[in-house]
């Protein structure tokens, strides 16, 4: 089994270890795949085993099969940073009256600003960085960015919804892994986590209860599965192209 594929069967196990261990202790194997029924003190507590055990495995099979991995400059991260928040100000407005945004709470506002870049940072080290820095060793970079955002689509997918939904939504979480992919490759894993970090602020400042259900706000309001989201993305893969257009 290869660098990769052993890290993707931890992943797994541990993804399933952490839901079905909470959900045993409070009577529900599949409690934690309905998050809504979930009570919030036990999404929190799944959240921090989900995210401390990844940083464990990351630590593991980075000693034992280190990738080669660029990470880039900090300079070029911060740059791309303030490339996400014009794209999540852009989303918004391209929404029209579509969109009802609330002023956040201040645990929004703490969540946002104490768990966004964190999780971000996690998630690429194990997606852009560690998956796809193994993958690129033994094929091309499309092949292998298609692979990475395509399991990461589809872990993302573990939530309720119908059929139309998922495939809308999974179809804007593989175009935005392949954004984040395509920084990772072309600039280094910090800019495409401090890419990733506005968006999951904006998720969490202005979540999908906020906007009108719809083809071009997104299907039950989530705006990664609509058509506005779709395109800007597309728009954003080529600021990002010409603004990391030398690898650094």
């Amino acid at each position: 089994m290869s660098a990769a594929g052993r890290l993707v069967l931890g992943l797994l196990l541990l993804w399933v270890g952490c839901w079905l261990s909470l959900g045993l202790l409070f009577g529900k194997p599949l409690l934690l795949l309905h998050p809504l029924e979930a009570p919030e003190y036990l999404r929190v507590v799944y959240l921090l085993m989900l995210y401390g055990g990844l940083v464990a495995l990351l630590r593991w099979r980075w000693r034992a099969e280190p990738p080669n991995i660029r990470w880039g400059s900090l300079a070029t991260a911060a740059r791309i940073g303030l490339l996400g928040l014009a794209f999540v100000a852009l989303q918004r407005l391209c929404l029209g009256s579509a969109w009802h945004p609330e002023p956040p709470t201040a645990a929004a506002w703490f969540s946002a600003l104490a768990l966004s870049f964190p999780i971000a940072a996690v998630e690429e080290a194990v997606f852009r960085g560690y998956l796809y820095g193994s993958l690129r060793h033994v094929m091309r970079p499309l092949p292998a960015a298609l692979l990475v955002s395509f399991f990461f689509a589809l872990v993302h997918l573990f939530r309720p919804g119908d059929l139309a939904f998922k495939l809308a939504y999974g179809f804007g979480l593989l175009t935005a892994a392949l954004v984040l992919t395509l920084l990772a490759e072309r600039a280094g894993v910090w800019s495409a986590a401090t890419m990733h970090t506005t968006w999951i602020m904006a998720a969490v400042l202005d979540p999908p209860g906020h906007v009108e259900a719809g083809l071009w706000s997104g299907l039950r309001g989530e705006m990664a599965a609509g058509l506005c989201s779709w395109l800007l993305l597309v728009v954003l893969a080529g600021f990002c192209w010409r603004l990391t257009r030398r690898k650094v």
